[in-house]
């Protein structure tokens, strides 16, 4: 049964955002535009080029109620305000008091400089890289991109969230101060890195329009060839995309018109595909440039191009020298944004110096703008902050800043702090859930709600919220929800459905386990506790807020709960803390209660080869627990099914090869062996591999056509490849030999003794090396090899001259172990579509919890025998113990090695093997799990400092982030829901060997997971419901009558 609590005098709008103008009536979006023509593709409702303005532009797309300046209530899903902020009404900003301040989880967390004065500048600007995520190009699916990505920065020196409401406009001074503790006293730098100018495009290349060229100067063309570039991708076949670019892109033409008089009015008569096609010429050839180059010529052109990039990396900060995060200020070009981004397709506008405001110190000469683009906007010496320079994006009106990198002390202090503060929480949460649950039914209004919030907040992960700017896009955390957002479903469910951060949609029926809670939430849905001049109470409409903030008005309009007031009152327990510490204690803990049921989930698994404890298994349970993480956090990315069908295609291919090479040694076997004499003279008893033998010998059903295609293939490629090496290895010679002096760029070559010498050490100096004949003789061997497939197909014999049957029974063996690697590779990216595992695992996950978990299962699996050295593990270890300071590099092994004897060097002498600072990697000693696969490069850099204990010495298997934490985990609801099996590690999804994975890497097709036998699932432990509610018996009981009536406001 489901209670509606308001009446919803709107109905849901469609994905598609309605315009309001009239005019000439272009269909953006239906048009071709020089796309391949497409099924199905989505058209806008009508523009007028009167107005470049849309009333509907940057509406998000959850349903919602057209009232005005609805955006006044609207706020970021963000929880890390100041704990304690007051906003000035002189100048309208807030000034921050709290240096401990969380502000990593915002998109919004930098609206506002720390100088001491900024002057006012044009809106040029653009936004950071991460809003091109979905670039077609990105293999990986996003996932190390994370970003969906919340950035982790926590200095406290990052501008303040939000101006007042009064001054949405900028004034043109501002005085901001930093957290006022000095963070250097000699700061020298390069400042920020401009991109290339735009090149205008040659004559013959042009916009067309209704089939005619069109004559745009360079300011016009260049924003055109922004769109060009994207028309094979899937952001054109977006509406929203397209019409914004329209907007904006006929403004711009109000601006700069065509040179020509043309008159553009309609974006259905618009053609790109010139322009593409010039654009991807240039890349091609580019390509084939780099393809053509020697190898060494190409070694030292990205040798070149690093040094000059490290020329601008490096910084010097109180006289040592560190490296610089991101210099480079992003280019020109369209706003791509994440989920369903109502400003998608608008364009991000040129940065120039005048835009930019540096810090740096006075003593020295500030950096130098490039030449013709004019002075900085500002230069500043601030010591309180890390910042080196910041300026302002176009679109969303965010500051955009160059820091130091993620290995510099200012950075990895700063991640620390920031879960050692997550670990502290641990503390104090037992009496913070006290005083929630007493306040749960205090008789003041606003400690009611503040209890419910914080709840809510500490039990689902939810963001806590910000306020929004009237142009920025409309998302929400809890203390701005709206009554529309909420429905009750009896007896104690709460659907909530809102656009969250990054205009993600979050759509969970969350059960509400504490009965004040959901009794509190029904009432605040109702009223805000004020009554009208007949004494009434003010009913709530569908945009009113949830929580209401203190001293509303019967006849104003009523104002959402300020976060601010949430954070204040968790700062009564503990310096710093606020919702996004909650945010970050409950993820860790989680995260750590999951990995504990490891083997417990092991054990569950359907089948035998799921239940077998390696790498492959453990891998597949780290990235189930890091993805139940993610979705109880509702880090979510946008699908992109172009890489989804692509990543399923490859795997596709890798089975199918794998099963033809079964297929290829079966064939050998029956070709030289009987069935029958094969179990007589091999017996189980001396030939372990026998048991399997039914699997060994399994038939595989491969279509004769498509083994046919795949072995032509086969050929054809290796060929190519023999000709691609012989060319690049000639052109390596060729090369050298004029590094050398004794050959000339037009391939004319010395003559003499000496000349053929230097030419034959050439050779010889090159890996592999083959000269025409050898090339000659292995292409014809392949055409041999192809007519040997050709006949092996049509008799189904093999042409080998011998088998040994024992070799390709275990070949084939491991060649089912590798499709079982690739299947349980396909469950683990179809489940990460639409979650954005790097989210977490870079800001919410403690990163030590990942590392004692890999130290704890690669001792288990070398004390199995899986490792390389296990035999010797232990004496290894207990003589290191014994001879700790007298540890020697070996005088074998190459660089490894000698890394792993420096490592160990180091070890002996400080107790680590990782100081900041050395190599970028992690040194944890594994010997059979790889790090790697689990936290990428870019994480091993940035988490360092993680492979070092609470002791300063090399992290411990036996560390943990808290105590009991499965006894601490919060509710994993959502996990359940999108898992279709439960919120427990033994309950996840049966993956690898299900006949839904089988069908889709069969027929191409991608669908849910099947769920695993419910019977076999145990729930997790739950968190301790005894702990929310064991005050409830020293609380005096309220009536039910004086309960259910609403509170006053206060």
């Amino acid at each position: 049964m489901m209670t509606s609590l308001h009446i919803k005098d709107e109905p849901m709008p469609t994905p598609i955002a309605s315009g309001s103008g009239s005019g000439s009536g272009s269909s953006i979006g239906g048009a071709t535009n020089g796309h391949a023509k497409r099924p199905a593709k989505p058209s806008l409702p009508g523009h007028s080029d009167d107005s470049s303005d849309d009333d509907d532009d940057d509406k998000p797309l959850a349903k919602r109620p057209k009232v005005e300046e609805e955006s006044d209530l609207s706020s970021d899903s963000d929880s890390d305000v100041p704990l304690t902020s007051t906003v000035s009404s002189q100048n309208g900003v807030k000034k921050e008091e709290d240096e401990d301040n969380d502000d990593d989880d915002s998109d919004d967390d930098s609206d506002a400089p720390l100088t001491a004065t900024v002057k006012k500048r044009s809106d040029s600007g653009s936004a950071d890289d991460d809003d091109d995520e979905e670039d077609e190009e990105d293999d990986d699916g996003g996932d190390d991109d994370d970003d969906d990505d919340d950035d982790d920065d926590e200095d406290d020196d990052k501008p303040l969230s939000r101006t007042a409401k009064s001054n949405r406009k900028p004034p043109k001074t501002m005085s901001i101060t930093g957290s006022g503790e000095k963070k250097w006293d000699v700061l020298v730098h390069k400042g920020p890195r401009f991109p290339d100018p735009y090149q205008p495009l040659p004559k013959d290349v042009k916009l067309k329009y209704d089939g005619e060229p069109v004559d745009l100067p360079p300011e016009t063309e260049e924003v055109a060839m922004f769109y060009a570039v994207k028309i094979e991708t899937q952001h054109a076949q977006n509406p929203i995309f397209n019409r914004n670019f329209f907007d904006d892109f006929t403004a711009d033409l109000k601006k700069f018109p065509p040179r020509d008089g043309t008159q553009i009015k309609s974006f259905d008569k618009l053609d790109f595909r010139d322009m593409y096609n010039y654009w991807r010429s240039l890349k091609d050839a580019e390509n084939e440039r780099k393809k053509a180059l020697a190898p060494s010529a190409r070694k030292r052109e990205i040798e070149a191009r690093k040094v000059e990039e490290n020329t601008w990396k490096i910084c010097l900060v109180d006289g040592v020298e560190q490296r610089v995060g991101n210099v480079n200020v992003e280019p020109p070009g369209l706003f791509l944004g994440r989920g369903a981004h109502p400003k998608a397709g608008k364009v991000k506008r040129r940065i120039y110096p005048g835009d930019i405001t540096i810090n740096h110190s006075a003593e020295h000469p500030a950096p130098s703008p490039p030449p013709g683009l004019g002075d900085w906007g500002e230069v500043v010496e601030k010591k309180d902050v890390t910042w080196l320079a910041y300026w302002k994006e176009n679109i969303n009106g965010q500051y955009k800043y160059v820091f130091l990198d993620a290995t510099s002390n200012f950075k990895t202090n700063s991640d620390r702090e920031k879960f050692e503060k997550a670990r502290k929480l641990d503390t104090v949460v037992k009496q913070i859930r006290r005083d929630v649950n007493k306040n749960l039914k205090s008789k003041v209004r606003n400690e009611r709600q503040i209890a419910t919030i914080v709840w809510l907040i500490d039990n689902f992960s939810l963001r806590a919220g910000n306020e929004k700017g009237e142009d920025e896009a409309e998302t929400y955390g809890v203390c701005s929800l709206r009554c529309e957002h909420a429905q009750v479903k009896m007896p104690d469910t709460i659907h909530l459905e809102f656009l969250g951060k990054d205009s993600m949609k979050f759509e969970e029926d969350l059960k509400i386990t504490n009965p004040d809670v959901f009794k509190n939430i029904t009432m605040f849905l109702k009223t805000n506790g004020m009554k009208d001049k007949s004494g009434n109470y003010v009913r709530k409409k569908p945009n009113d807020p949830i929580f209401c903030a203190p001293g509303d008005s019967a006849a104003g309009k009523m104002q959402p709960l300020q976060p601010s007031a949430v954070n204040t009152f968790l700062s009564k327990y503990m310096k710093g803390l606020s919702a996004k510490v909650f945010r970050t204690y409950n993820a860790s803990v989680t995260f750590q209660g999951l990995l504990e049921q490891t083997e417990e989930w092991l054990r569950s698994r359907p089948n035998k080869a799921e239940r077998e404890i390696n790498q492959t298994n453990l891998r597949l349970a780290y990235n189930e627990a890091n993805r139940q993480v993610a979705i109880l956090c509702n880090h979510q990315k946008t699908v992109n099914p172009m890489l989804l069908n692509r990543n399923l295609e490859r795997t596709q291919e890798k089975i199918f090869q794998i099963r033809y090479e079964i297929m290829k040694e079966q064939q050998k076997i029956l070709t030289f062996h009987k069935i029958g004499e094969l179990k007589k003279e091999f017996k189980a008893k001396e030939f372990p591999f026998m048991k399997q033998f039914d699997l060994i010998m399994q038939r595989q059903e491969l279509d004769a056509d498509k083994v046919k295609e795949y072995e032509e293939r086969l050929i054809s490629d290796k060929k190519a490849k023999l000709e691609s090496t012989f060319k690049r290895q000639q052109s390596e010679v060729q090369y050298q030999l004029e590094q050398k002096g004794v050959a000339s760029e037009d391939g004319t070559k010395k003559k003499g003794k000496k000349a053929k010498d230097v030419e034959e050490e050439v050779r010889s100096s090159i890996k592999g090396f083959k000269d025409k004949k050898q090339v000659d003789d292995e292409l014809k061997a392949l055409s041999e090899t192809a007519k040997r497939l050709e006949k092996e197909r049509k008799t189904n014999k093999s042409q080998a001259a011998s088998c040994n049957f024992a070799s390709s029974a275990k070949k084939i063996l491991s060649k089912h172990d590798m499709i079982r690697k690739q299947e349980a590779e396909l469950v683990n990216k179809n489940n990460a579509s639409d979650v954005a595992l790097s989210t977490s695992k870079l800001n919410y996950i403690d990163p030590r919890i990942t590392l004692a978990w890999l130290k704890e299962w690669d001792d288990r699996l070398v004390d199995m025998g899986l490792g390389k050295n296990a035999a010797g593990k232990k004496k290894a270890v207990k003589k290191e113990e014994e001879e700790e300071e007298d540890v020697k590099p070996a005088k074998k092994g190459g660089k490894k090695g000698a890394a792993a004897a420096a490592a160990a060097a180091k070890k002996a002498k400080t107790g680590t093997a990782n100081s900041t600072g050395d190599s970028e990697k992690m040194e944890l000693g594994l010997q059979v799990m790889n790090i790697s696969q689990f936290f990428a490069a870019s994480l091993q850099k940035k988490f360092k400092w993680a492979a070092s204990g609470d002791d300063g010495r090399d992290i411990s298997a036996r560390w943990v982030f808290v105590k009991d934490a499965q006894g601490k985990m919060r509710k994993l609801d959502s996990a359940e829901r999108k898992g279709q099996d439960g919120g427990s590690m033994v309950a996840m999804t049966d993956a690898a060997e299900t006949s839904e994975v089988k069908q889709r890497a069969a027929n191409g097709t991608l669908k849910p997971q099947t769920a695993a036998d419910k019977k076999r699932s145990e729930p997790l432990k739950a968190v301790d419901k005894a702990e929310e509610n064991e005050s409830d018996s020293s609380m005096s009981s309220d009536s039910e009558s004086d309960d259910d009536k609403p509170l006053a406001a206060s």
